[in-house]
């Protein structure tokens, strides 16, 4: 049952952390695109006419900090997941060696909780960026929808924040990062499992 659930949350974690490679993709290609026609810009205006009108949109890309963000952002939450069930973060295992195994079986579970910790808590504060009340108001958005009152949440979502730049509704972000750190905070709670049932094996001890 463990070795199985492990490898459902393992292809879960690499297709999640393949979706999130797409997203650094595009953050590069914009990022050079916009480099390139910055310098096309400079060279097309370095005449003494500078640049002509019908090339007016030759320069760098309206919002490419906004449109980085958003893909280096994508890349960064769906790499939650593997990173955990992969063991990928950071760790400092200079004395490991000389500890026994049983030590370190604990240190691993240890860790693991710690780390499931804090993703129950950016998951709860991904929740409250989405259903926190509009400005003036003392209603949550989730009320709203338990009642069914979808003219108020269409209103409160065309009143949701905006990037500063292209005017894109961030709600939808709050909505991608909410379900990459869900999946972050489930395979935590598996590795937790996982590290618990190494510890009480017999060849822990």
């Amino acid at each position: 049952m463990i070795n199985r659930l492990d490898r459902i949350l393992t292809r879960l974690a690499a297709a999640l952390a393949l979706a999130g490679g797409l997203g650094l993709i595009f953050a590069t290609v914009v990022t050079c695109l916009s480099i390139l026609l910055k310098l096309a810009n400079r060279i097309v205006g370095a005449g003494a006419g500078g640049v002509p009108e019908h090339l007016a949109w030759l320069g760098p890309i309206l919002g490419e900090e906004e449109l980085v963000t958003y893909g280096v952002g994508l890349a960064l939450f769906t790499a939650l997941p593997w990173v955990m069930i992969r063991r990928g973060h950071i760790r400092i295992d200079l004395f490991q060696p000389w500890f026994p195994p049983r030590l370190n079986r604990t240190l691993d579970l240890l860790g693991d909780t710690a780390l499931a910790a804090i993703a129950y808590l950016i998951l709860t504060r991904q929740w409250f960026l989405i259903f926190r009340p509009a400005r003036r108001s003392e209603d949550p958005l989730a009320a709203e929808l338990a009642t069914g009152n979808w003219s108020v949440l269409g209103d409160r979502l065309r009143d949701a924040q905006e990037s500063q730049i292209l005017g894109l509704k961030l709600w939808p972000t709050y909505i991608v990062a909410e379900l990459c750190v869900l999946a972050f905070f489930v395979v935590a709670c598996f590795c937790v499992l996982r590290s618990a049932r190494a510890l009480l094996a017999p060849a822990a001890r």
